[in-house]
């Protein structure tokens, strides 16, 4: 346990400067050596759970919301804390993530059990945009991967060029990709490659012209 100490994957500083931005309370990254890194994290669904069945609880309790208009709506209160109760079990199991870039793999387990492991190429950092009914764009940055759970790193927040600094500066401080909201970006940060791979993602190739003699011939000089 010497050599195991906590390191953030962003700064505080900059976190607080992203305005709308809001960072997870349930995300501790760990590293155990130079080249390995370790996530152990909870999903928000839990929080959201837990404060959906609080919420409905109350409801019930204090006969609010029972009668509306000569109509029975407790129902209401008591699916909200089904649904509440369901969002607890389903995410109150520790998720754990870990990229070991001295063998080039990663490892994603829930409660110990391994769910999938591959290249690290397939674990990557994407700015992912969303937009309102009035036209507003807004970005969050998650943590995707291959049979991963998306991980929301940063919510919703307006501010394009913060938001993308740091994403990249979480993908370099954990060693993985970063791709821009967009399929095709010069802006796709590319640190590990697929096995084969002979071009980059999202650039297309050059398609080589061949001429024959009678295309030559069809020639207008």
């Amino acid at each position: 346990m010497e050599n195991l100490h906590w390191v953030g994957p962003f700064p505080k500083s900059l976190a607080l400067s992203c305005g709308n931005g809001q960072l997870p309370a349930v995300l501790m990254c760990w590293i155990m050596l130079p080249s390995v890194f370790v996530l152990e994290y909870y999903l928000d669904t839990l929080w959201k759970g837990m404060l959906l069945f609080v919420i409905c609880l109350v409801f019930i309790s204090c006969n609010v919301l029972r009668q509306v208009k000569n109509q029975e709506t407790w129902c209401f209160p008591a699916y909200g804390m089904v649904i509440g109760l369901w969002l607890i079990v389903s995410s109150m199991s520790q998720r754990r993530l870990v990229l070991n870039h001295t063998r080039g793999m990663y490892h994603f387990s829930i409660r110990g059990r391994t769910v999938c492991q591959g290249p690290m190429h397939l674990v990557y950092v994407r700015l992912a945009l969303s937009s309102d009914a009035y036209g507003g764009r807004f970005f969050q940055l998650v943590l995707c991967g291959h049979k991963l759970e998306p991980l929301v790193l940063v919510q919703l927040s307006d501010r394009y060029e913060q938001m993308e600094f740091l994403g990249r500066y979480i993908a370099r401080k954990l060693n993985i990709n970063y791709f821009d909201y967009l399929a095709s970006s010069y802006r796709h940060v590319v640190r590990h490659w697929p096995l084969g791979a002979t071009f980059s993602p999202g650039i297309v190739q050059r398609k080589t012209q061949v001429y024959t003699k009678s295309s030559v011939n069809d020639l207008d000089v």
